[in-house]
């Protein structure tokens, strides 16, 4: 997770599976949209205009 937000967390030092404190941590700040949006964005999941990038985007959707 390459955020450079308040969502990173300090860097583990073994690269494990996360603890369900540091999921529920996650949830907590991406209620925030502003947050989720540049979490979803920098996961490469979305777009600068909120749209599914094209490796997600179904050929058939029409865009909104």
């Amino acid at each position: 997770m390459a955020l450079t937000s308040p969502i990173t967390s300090p860097s583990r030092e073994s690269a494990g599976p996360l603890t369900r404190e540091q999921i529920d941590a996650l949830v907590k700040k991406l209620r925030d949209p502003s947050l989720a949006r540049q979490f979803l964005m920098e996961a490469g999941l979305i777009d600068a205009d909120g749209q599914l990038s094209s490796p997600y985007r179904s050929q058939d959707a029409q865009p909104a």
